[in-house]
Formats: structure tokens, sequence, C-alpha cells
């Protein structure tokens, strides 16, 4: 029992790492029109902006990895992680089922942790050559930056984070935690 709920707060925290108080202009940016799902939903998105709270206090190197499920195509394995205080630190895991929300366009995607713990995000923005997303939640009260590259550069760092500031949302509230190395 101590176990289940421990795994229930460390789906909590990776679910709620990227909070923001403050939604975009008219609600935020809505979905991008089309993703390749076997291109995005496949292999490991660095977290590299999330914004702190209690549960992701000590959270580095954040890691969401997307399996695909050859049983059902609207469906994916989701295993989120990340290590405590360090990059050597002790390594959180919570996985569960991913279901595309919107087939054809997938670019809207719930998660399901346990039976009653779900997490519903949205591509708001991506790389044409798929290296880096923009995630957002529907009400627009969270917003992350993920890449492929765990060390992206400031340059693009910079650029996605004034592309979320354009959005309308406080950029000051986002945490850039250490990455591995590439």
């Amino acid at each position: 029992m101590k176990q289940l709920a421990g795994l229930a707060v460390i789906s909590i925290a990776l679910g709620t790492g990227g909070c923001i108080t403050s939604s975009g202009p008219g609600g935020g940016p809505p979905p991008v029109a089309m993703v390749d799902q076997a291109r995005f939903y496949t292999g490991d998105w660095h977290e590299i902006a999330y914004r702190p709270n209690w549960v992701t206090e000590g959270c580095v190197a954040g890691i969401t990895r997307y399996t695909p499920k050859t049983d059902k195509v609207d469906k994916v394995g989701v295993r989120d992680s990340c290590r405590e205080k360090t990059l050597d630190g002790k390594e959180k895991v919570v996985e569960g089922t991913g279901h595309i929300l919107d087939p054809g366009t997938n670019a809207k995607i719930r998660v399901e942790y346990f039976p009653f713990v779900t997490r519903e995000t949205w591509v708001a923005a991506l790389a044409p050559d798929y290296s880096w997303f923009i995630s957002t939640t529907p009400d627009f009260g969270e917003v992350n930056i993920f890449t492929r590259n765990p060390q992206p550069g400031e340059a693009l760092i910079s650029e996605l984070t004034a592309k979320i500031k354009a959005w309308g949302y406080d950029t000051s509230l986002l945490a850039f935690p250490p990455q591995p190395p590439r």
C-alpha cells in the first residue's frame, strides 16, 4: 500500500510538473494541425522546462518515453521519469497508457497512470523535424518544453520560451532543471 501511495504521488508530480498560473490570451494556443504518430509517439522526450511545485520539488532530468502499442493504433505506452535533486539521484518512474484523442490529427493525448489518475495534454507547437515540442493542457494551466536532445542549446530554449511568453504565459514561473549530457 505504501508503494502504491508513493507511485500516486510520483504520478501527480510528473503530471502536474508544468503548471503555469496564467493562461494564454484568449485561453492559450490550439493544438497543432497534424502530428505524425509514428515519429512523435516513439522514443524519449527530455523535459527542458516546467513550473515546479511541492510535488516536483527537486525533480531534474525529466524524460517522457513513448512506446507504440501494436495492438491498438490509438494507444501508446508512456513512461515518465526524473531524477531526485541531481543527475545521479534516485530515479522516480510512473508508467501509463496514452490514448490519442484525435486519431488522424494525433495532437491530443490522455494518459491513464492509475484508474483515477489521468492527464490530458495537447501539442501546441512542434518543430518540422520533430526535434522539439511545446505541450499545454486543455485548460491552458500548464505548459512544458520538450526536446529530443537533452542539451538543445540556449538559443533554442530562448526561442521556445519567447513563443510561450507570446501566448500570454508567465515564463518567470518556468524552471529549467539540469539535463544529462548528450
